[in-house]
């Protein structure tokens, strides 16, 4: 029963993958989605090529890198509940983020958006470590990383509140609930 579960679940993916290449604005079935991958049967082609396929492979991939880490987190802290959110790394990274679209950076700083999330989740872990101490146990750690994520949606919150401008608003809500919209091969 075990030995089929991973390529059931790889079948599975791949079968909902196709299916997502044939859905959207305009009908394509899931048979001429998947000859469109392989041959060139005019504007089918560029449309799951160009708009469908890259989305559906960053949808692939985003899911694989949180299944991944939930995985390991659940391995290093032997809960099966555990995840990202318990040490506070992505509230911290959208709380970095979220600074970044609230002092209108992005689009002087392309690279400040993904930089400063990045950074606000290295703080977070480092708070994290910083709080619990040399010697801690897991609840500690636990219950440290609870704290941080819960500083950092707040100061989320806050910084909602307090902008100025309802287009950065609009923008930061937009950000925090994420979209595959827009994305190309450059962004895979």
């Amino acid at each position: 029963m075990h030995r089929f579960l991973v390529p059931g679940l790889a079948l599975l993916v791949a079968a909902l993958g196709l299916v997502s290449l044939a859905l959207g604005p305009a009908p394509i079935s899931p048979l001429t989605a998947a000859r469109a991958l392989a041959s060139d049967l005019g504007s089918a082609s560029v449309i799951v090529r160009e708009i469908r396929l890259p989305r559906t492979l960053l949808a692939v991939l985003i899911g694989w890198t949180a299944g991944l880490t939930g995985a390991a987190l659940q391995a290093l802290l032997r809960n099966p509940l555990a995840d990202a959110a318990v040490f506070g790394a992505p509230q911290a990274a959208a709380f970095g983020a979220v600074l970044v679209l609230y002092f209108g950076l992005v689009g002087a700083l392309s690279f400040a958006l993904p930089v400063t999330a990045i950074l606000g989740a290295l703080l977070s872990i480092v708070l994290v470590v910083a709080v619990a101490g040399r010697s801690t146990t897991v609840v500690v750690l636990v219950l440290a990383g609870l704290a941080v994520g819960s500083l950092a949606g707040a100061a989320t919150s806050l910084a909602i509140s307090l902008s100025p401008n309802p287009f950065a608003v609009t923008e930061i809500v937009f950000w925090l609930l994420g979209s595959l919209e827009d994305r190309s091969r450059v962004h895979v």
